[in-house]
């Protein structure tokens, strides 16, 4: 590589812009490591590092930590609705939906989750924390708060279709076990905030990149509360498509 007076870092840079435009690096795949990409351009590791930084930078790719850099895929359009449900969402969209059981376990209800659930303060909710995936990238991560009471078995019928169905596990299917064959949303918020360390880490972004959190409370046919959730989207991955 030349330096004719454009920083090498840069040129490396638009060489690999032009790459990912004409296909050569098609969205999803795994852009070679630093050392790899220093090798081919006869630079070093930092410059070749900060040529990964500004592709970055440009949204041209991603950064995991400890998994390398990555061509950005299509920013998702979710839809969202009275009856939204992740999988169907992406199925329309020809995408693979996956859902994985992170944490299982009840609790005395927060404020926060009281007033969702419609439940006493104290009283016993269950946590189900899940973590979506479309095609195989992490695209949300939520903590989904069910009335224990109200629901009785739910935390063992999560248990079971974890095992059964491992990365295919829906919340409709598991209400519907415990005797909740409808439900829709009664109140959505969303809200731009930084993630947690958990949320950055499963969610496989930057730390300092915004994530989009929607809080819900889902009702049952008759108007009952039978779920509050608190999901965190990556915003570099996703767009809100609002059903009116």
């Amino acid at each position: 590589m030349q330096n004719d007076g454009m920083n090498l870092w840069r040129q490396m840079g638009e060489t690999l812009a032009n790459e990912i435009t004409n296909g050569v690096w098609t969205p999803g795949s795994r852009i070679p490591s630093a050392p790899d990409l220093a090798i081919r351009f006869g630079v070093n590791r930092h410059t070749a590092l900060r040529a990964l930084a500004h592709l970055q930078d440009e949204g041209l790719v991603r950064i995991e930590r400890g998994r390398g850099a990555f061509v950005v895929e299509d920013v998702i359009s979710y839809r969202m609705g009275p009856r939204t449900r992740f999988e169907e969402n992406l199925v329309g969209l020809n995408r693979v939906p996956s859902r994985k059981l992170i944490s299982l376990g009840d609790l005395p209800a927060d404020e926060a989750v009281a007033a969702g659930l419609g439940i006493p303060v104290g009283q016993t909710a269950t946590l189900a924390r899940l973590l979506g995936e479309a095609n195989g990238l992490p695209l949300s991560y939520g903590s989904n708060y069910f009335p224990t009471s109200r629901l009785p078995g739910i935390s063992e019928v999560f248990r079971s279709a974890q095992q059964e169905e491992k990365e295919r596990l829906s919340i409709t299917a598991c209400l519907h076990q415990v005797g909740i064959t409808d439900f829709q949303r009664k109140m959505m918020r969303v809200r731009s905030r930084q993630p947690t360390n958990d949320e950055a880490r499963y969610l496989r972004m930057p730390p300092n990149e915004s994530v989009l959190e929607v809080i819900v409370t889902n009702v049952d046919s008759d108007g009952i509360p039978v779920m509050y959730a608190a999901t965190c989207f990556c915003s570099s991955r996703v767009e809100f498509v609002m059903d009116m």
